[in-house]
């Protein structure tokens, strides 16, 4: 999707080094790389009462859009950054009022144009990740000025100033190579994020056959996390992990006191589509069949909503308590809210997105 403005500064920055162009083959990941996600990119979040959707409009190929509902509005608004094609997905992470977005590298792409913006998507402020970020949705984490990035070879880069300048905090297969990661059998890491104490890191992967391992940095290296639920991964967020064992699904919250796991949601054949983040320490599941939950924070259980309606890519919550879904069809956002006591999905926004079609750089 060809894009004019603010990301275009990151891209000629870069000057010769790749073209903006069309989604390429990506190749095979190693020992401790990450893979391609088992959940959406689509996805949600909040930010000091904003909420924020990333997802795909159209197909063949898709444009991701960043929607956000600010706190003191019902209305949902087009807010995607501009400046360089976003064909290969766009990955988030928000942090008190702020959200960042990387931008996914298409074809010769070798690096991720970063976006962030304070005032609810109003203004953007480029910066860069000289690499690729990883396919994943937990890919990108954030905590006031600090960022957390994997990248597709499972580095792990840190910055400490919103993105201006990057460090290796782990390089490609150390995680795996450590001796928490060893003794798990860690495959890949998958995604990252900062843990409830403050200057903890966190990141999570896949273990075995089947189990999750989170691991917690320090200046002695990674340890691993001691969950109180197996299984295996299927995301992390801020404040919660989400582990699937068989067909029941946990949420694993970060607490003061320690790890605490939910009652187990019944999740039937075909696993977790999409997740994201709802409230403080919750999460919302989009599930096969158009079927969707949701979990607030510690000490909250599981909710069955009601069938979303078709074409749902994200569910998104907001200060106000209301659950939207948002479903895609061509070039066309509509919202649904779930009302009140009825607990119905009612038509309540469409929003239409310039969508160039044929073009895709």
């Amino acid at each position: 999707m060809k894009r004019a403005g603010a990301l275009a500064i990151a891209c000629a920055a870069v000057g010769a080094l790749a073209g903006c162009g069309s989604a390429g083959p990506a190749a095979s990941p190693g020992p401790g790389q990450a893979t391609a996600a088992a959940t959406s990119l689509a996805t949600s979040l909040e930010t000091a009462g904003d909420s924020w959707a990333v997802l795909p409009m159209a197909a063949n190929p898709a444009f991701w859009e960043v929607f956000v509902r600010a706190a003191a509005s019902p209305d949902w608004r087009l807010v995607t950054p501009q400046g360089v094609a976003d064909n290969g997905g766009l990955v988030a992470a928000g942090t008190a009022g702020a959200l960042v977005v990387a931008v996914r590298p298409n074809q010769e792409l070798t690096f991720s144009p970063l976006a962030t913006s304070t005032d609810g998507g109003a203004q953007w402020k480029t910066g860069l990740i000289d690499a690729r970020i990883a396919a994943t949705p937990g890919a990108l984490a954030a905590s006031g000025s600090r960022l957390l990035a994997l990248l597709g070879d499972g580095t792990i880069l840190a910055s400490s100033d919103s993105g201006s300048s990057w460090r290796t905090l782990a390089g490609p297969g150390a995680l795996a190579g450590s001796p928490a990661g060893r003794a798990c059998g860690l495959r890949a890491v998958t995604d990252v994020s900062f843990g409830i104490n403050e200057g903890e890191v966190l990141a999570a992967g896949g273990c075995g056959a089947a189990g999750t391992g989170v691991f917690a940095y320090s200046a002695g290296g990674w340890q691993r996390v001691s969950l109180p639920v197996s299984g295996q991964l299927v995301r992390m967020m801020p404040g919660v992990v989400l582990v699937a064992s068989g067909t029941r699904l946990y949420a694993a919250r970060d607490t003061p006191s320690g790890w605490q796991a939910s009652a187990a949601l019944a999740v039937a054949g075909g696993g977790v589509r999409a997740a994201g983040s709802y409230g403080s320490g919750g999460a919302w599941v989009l599930l096969p069949g158009r079927q969707a939950a949701a979990i607030g924070g510690p000490g909250q259980q599981w909710r069955s909503l009601p069938l979303v309606p078709p074409g749902t890519a994200v569910l998104a919550g907001g200060s106000d308590g209301a659950m939207d879904a948002l479903a895609v069809s061509g070039n066309t956002m509509t919202v649904w809210r779930l009302a009140g006591a009825a607990n119905v999905w009612a038509k309540f926004q469409s929003i239409g997105v310039p969508v160039q079609y044929g073009s895709s750089s």
